[in-house]
């Protein structure tokens, strides 16, 4: 009779069940503990002193484990829920956590001739862009800076003309990316079409209309590499940092099957 019993299909599902019941509470009780070691405190001590200054009292201590446990048990409780699944906060945090990771393993110090051969590769980084010093008079109508301008051709002092903004009378050494984001999109490439040495406009800004005394324009110039090593090995340790990451990436995506779905 017995035999037959355990013949039967159901039986066995109940006894599979049962066994699982048995050995999730087993680990369910693991799961639940919380174990606070004199490491942890001492690390907590550490925190306290470093954002306070002073060593935390016995019963500041206690207060700071009470508070870590309460957390402790809040992530574990989230972690059983499954609130970290589908959430692109808690994402983005684990990759540049185990970025970081990737990125973090020592890596011996570069040679003078591993930095020098960089900085050849990477010689546009270091390179200076065109630049221009000027001074500007803002108008905010044409024909007053069309008169403003026949005056300073007879000899007007500058200070004389011009209506008030918030611009700078002059700019020096400053790139095209930097006039174009203080004057607005297509400023500097009206400068390319000035002579130096005379006052030319109006030119369009997104704020108006300006008289230009274009003062010099210089030349993109390569900054000399002995100037720039503590840059350069700045830039190689980053460099040295990506590579890292990457080649990690690349052997981890050796371990999975990537399939993605075409519609």
């Amino acid at each position: 009779m017995a035999g037959s019993l355990f013949k039967q299909p159901s039986i066995w599902f109940a006894l599979i069940g049962l066994a699982l019941f048995v050995i999730d509470g087993q680990f369910t009780v693991n799961r639940n503990e919380v174990f606070v070691s004199s490491a942890l405190r001492d690390r907590l001590g550490t925190l306290w002193l470093t954002q306070t200054g002073q060593a935390a009292s016995a019963t500041e201590l206690d207060a700071l484990v009470e508070n870590w446990i309460q957390d402790e048990v809040l992530y574990q409780e989230a972690l059983r829920l499954g609130l970290d699944q589908d959430d692109s906060i808690v994402r983005r945090r684990l990759v540049q956590k185990l970025g970081f990771i990737a990125e973090s393993e020592e890596s011996p110090a570069p040679e003078y001739e591993d930095l020098l051969a960089y900085y050849q590769a990477n010689l546009q980084d270091y390179t200076l862009p065109v630049r221009y010093s000027f001074q500007q008079l803002f108008f905010s109508q044409a024909i007053q800076a069309e008169q403003a301008l026949t005056a300073l051709a007879n000899g007007a002092n500058p200070r004389d003309l011009g209506e008030s903004s918030m611009l700078n009378p002059g700019y020096a050494y400053r790139s095209a990316l930097d006039l174009n984001a203080t004057f607005g999109a297509g400023f500097a490439d009206q400068l390319t079409e000035l002579e130096t040495g005379l006052w030319q406009g109006p030119v369009q800004s997104g704020f108006g209309l300006h008289l230009v005394l274009l003062n010099a324009v210089y030349a993109e110039q390569i900054s000399p590499f002995d100037t720039l090593q503590r840059q350069v090995t700045e830039d190689y340790h980053r460099y040295q940092q990506l590579n890292a990451r990457n080649a990690y990436i690349d052997n981890l995506l050796q371990e999975y099957t990537i399939t993605v779905e075409t519609r």
